[in-house]
C-alpha cells in the first residue's frame, strides 16, 4: 500500500507527466509549426550536434522514467503497470501518426540514440503492439480536425471559396518593372501599363481558383504554387489581347472597357500606336509568365524534375492554343465544310481554345504533387477528359450568352448573328444547345467522381456555374 507521502508524491508528478505526455505526442506537429517544448529544443540540439545536448535532460527519457517511478511507487500493482504502458504505447503511436512514413525511426534516431536496445524494443517489438492499442483521444481529434479543415476547403461553394483566396490573387497579378527606377525605360513603362491594363480590366479569375481548389485536393499549399497561378493567368490574358485584335475578333470591347488595343489607357501613346503596343504586350506576357513559372516554382522548394513537367505541360498548352486559334481563325474565314461534321469541329475547336486553358490548370497540380507512374497516367487521362468537356460547355454557355444577354457580358449583344459566325446555336438552336449542355454536365460530374471520389464539391460548383453563369 502506498504512503501518504508517496500519493502526494504522485499528485504532484501526474500534470508533469501529463505536459511531457502531450508534448511527445505532439512533437511532429510542434516542428512543423516552429514550437518550442523540451522535445523540439532537444531535437534541435541533437540535430545540430550541439555539445549543450549533453548536459540537458533527454525529455523522453524524462517521461520514461516518471512512468517507471509511479510503477515502482504502486508496487508493481498490475493495472497501474497496464494503464502506464497503454499510456506510451498510445504516446508512440501518436509520434508514427502524426508524421511522415520515417518519422518514428527518426524520432528514436534522436531520443534513443544512446541505448540501441531500448531503440529496437520500440521499433521492433512495441512498433508490432501498435494496431491492438487505442488511439489516444486528442490523436483521433487531431485528425478529425485536420480532415475537417481539408473537407470545407473542398466541399464549399465557388462563391466562399472565391472570397476566401480571389483577394491572395489579385493582390500578386500587377506587374512591375524589371529595370530600377535609375535605369528606367520609358517603352518598358508603357508595356507595363498596357499589361496591368489588360490583366486588371476584370474576369471572374476562374483558372487560378480551379487550380488553387486542384491543389487542395493534394494537399498543397497554395502560396508556394500562387507564382504558377500568377502565370497561367497572364498567358490567359494574353491570349484575350490576341482574341481581340482586328486580325482575329476585331473586338472593340473587353469585358466591357475598351479593348488593349483600342485605348491609349492614360493618353500615354497616339492611337496609332495601340494596336502594336497591344501585340508587344501580349507576346511579354508570355515572357513574363514562364520567367515568373519557372523561377518561383524552384524557390517555393519544388523539385527541378516536376518543374520541367511543369513547363513542358505549359509549352504544349501554348502550343495546343495556337491550334484553336488557327482552326477558329479559319472557320470564321473559310467555313466549315461538311455540314455533318460542324458540330465535332466546334467541339474541337472549343476544346482547344478553352478546354486547354482549364486542362492545364488541372494538370498542373498533379504534376507538382505527384511522380510520374501508371496511376498518375489514368489520372491525368481522366482530367483531360472533364477538362474536354467543360471547355466544350463554357463555349455552349457563351453562345447562349450572346444571343441572351451580350451586352450583360461586356460584349456587343449579338456580334456573333452580326457577323455570321457560326456557333452551337446556329447548329443546333437554343433548345438543343441548352439539352447539350445538360448532357455533357451530366457527364462532367461523373467524371470528377472518378478523379476525385471525395472532397471534390467545390469543382462541381464550378462546373455547375459553367453551366448556368448570366456572364
Amino acid at each position: 500500500m502506498s504512503t501518504a507521502r508517496e500519493a502526494n508524491d504522485q499528485l504532484w508528478i501526474m500534470p508533469f507527466l501529463g505536459q511531457l505526455t502531450d508534448d511527445c505526442r505532439d512533437f511532429n506537429d510542434d516542428i512543423t509549426s516552429n514550437s518550442v517544448t523540451p522535445f523540439t529544443y532537444y531535437a534541435s540540439l541533437v540535430q545540430r550536434k550541439d555539445p549543450l545536448a549533453n548536459s540537458l535532460l533527454n525529455p523522453f527519457y524524462t517521461f520514461l522514467n516518471h512512468c517507471s517511478d509511479i510503477y515502482l511507487s504502486s508496487h508493481r500493482d498490475s493495472q497501474t503497470g497496464a494503464f502506464l504502458g497503454r499510456r506510451i504505447a498510445r504516446t508512440l503511436r501518436s509520434v508514427k501518426i502524426t508524421g511522415e512514413e520515417r518519422s518514428f525511426v527518426q524520432f528514436l534516431n534522436i531520443f534513443c540514440a544512446d541505448n540501441r536496445t531500448l531503440h529496437n524494443y520500440f521499433n521492433n517489438k512495441l512498433l508490432k503492439q501498435f494496431p491492438f492499442v487505442s488511439d489516444p483521444e486528442k490523436t483521433f481529434f487531431r485528425l478529425l480536425d485536420v480532415s475537417s479543415v481539408k473537407y470545407a476547403r473542398t466541399n464549399r461553394k465557388l462563391e466562399t471559396y472565391a472570397f476566401e483566396n480571389l483577394i491572395k490573387i489579385e493582390d500578386a497579378l500587377n506587374i512591375f518593372p524589371v529595370h530600377t527606377q535609375d535605369d528606367s525605360i520609358l517603352e518598358e513603362t508603357l508595356l507595363m501599363s498596357a499589361m496591368n491594363y489588360s490583366v486588371q480590366i476584370g474576369g471572374k479569375r476562374l483558372r487560378p481558383l480551379l487550380m488553387f481548389m486542384v491543389a487542395d485536393l493534394y494537399e498543397i499549399e497554395l502560396n508556394r504554387i500562387l507564382p504558377l497561378a500568377r502565370g497561367i493567368e497572364y498567358l490567359h490574358t494574353s491570349s484575350l489581347i490576341f482574341d481581340d485584335l482586328p486580325a482575329r475578333d476585331n473586338s472593340d470591347l473587353r469585358r466591357g472597357q475598351a479593348a488593349l488595343h483600342k485605348t491609349t489607357i492614360n493618353n500615354d501613346i497616339s492611337y496609332n500606336l495601340c494596336e502594336g503596343r497591344a501585340q508587344l504586350a501580349a507576346v511579354d506576357l508570355i515572357a513574363i509568365s514562364m520567367g515568373l513559372i519557372n523561377g518561383g516554382l524552384i524557390r517555393n522548394g519544388f523539385s527541378f524534375e516536376s518543374v520541367n513537367r511543369v513547363v513542358g505541360e505549359i509549352s504544349l498548352l501554348m502550343h495546343d492554343l495556337c491550334i484553336g486559334q488557327m482552326m477558329d481563325l479559319r472557320a470564321a474565314r473559310v467555313g466549315i465544310e461538311e455540314d455533318s461534321k460542324k458540330i465535332d469541329k466546334l467541339d474541337r475547336i472549343a476544346w482547344f481554345k478553352t478546354g486547354k486553358t482549364i486542362e492545364v490548370v488541372m494538370i498542373l497540380p498533379v504534376l507538382l504533387a505527384k511522380s510520374p507512374s501508371d496511376e498518375q497516367a489514368l489520372e491525368l487521362s481522366r482530367i483531360r477528359k472533364l477538362s474536354q468537356l467543360m471547355g466544350i460547355m463554357f463555349q455552349m454557355r457563351d453562345d447562349l450568352l450572346d444571343v441572351e444577354e451580350g451586352a450583360a457580358i461586356g460584349k456587343p449583344a449579338a456580334l456573333d448573328i452580326k457577323k455570321n459566325t457560326v456557333t452551337y446555336v446556329s447548329l443546333i438552336g437554343i433548345d438543343g444547345t441548352r439539352e447539350r449542355l445538360q448532357q455533357f454536365l451530366a457527364q462532367s460530374l461523373q467524371l470528377v467522381d472518378e478523379c476525385w471520389p471525395k472532397g471534390s464539391a467545390t469543382i462541381k460548383d464550378v462546373i455547375q456555374y459553367f453551366v448556368t453563369r448570366k456572364t
